[in-house]
């Protein structure tokens, strides 16, 4: 009968209002995520602070050495004293010769002159 008598007027529907829906898990993940970052800052300072402790224990310990005189022995340090030796070796050698060979010339030099050059048109 309502179709017969179009007393009521009809309100036309619109669409109605979804609300979105948040998934859960995504919402959890995304309150997880600033606690996760912030106990990553505080392990990161924590290591940075154990290496600065580190370093001080260890600068003290090599200026309480340095001060008593470093006598470690190294390889490396042998190393550079034998290569120092070899050059320094190598260089004393080469001016010695140097020096005898500057020596033989001098002596040949005044050979020659003690002898004098013969003068071919010398009448003696």
């Amino acid at each position: 009968m309502s179709e017969e008598h179009p007393s009521t007027t009809t309100v036309p529907v619109t669409n109605p209002v979804k609300t979105h829906v948040k998934d859960p898990k995504k919402v959890e993940a995304g309150r997880r995520l600033p606690k996760i970052s912030q106990e990553a800052q505080a392990r990161k300072r924590a290591q940075l602070e154990a290496i600065k402790e580190e370093q001080n224990v260890f600068d003290i310990e090599n200026k309480c050495e340095g001060s008593g005189g470093d006598t470690a022995i190294t390889l490396e340090r042998v190393g550079m004293v034998v290569g120092i030796t070899v050059g320094l070796g190598s260089l004393y050698i080469m001016w010695c010769n140097r020096r005898e060979k500057s020596e033989k010339m001098e002596e040949s030099k005044s050979a020659e002159k003690s002898q004098g050059d013969p003068d071919l048109f010398d009448r003696d």
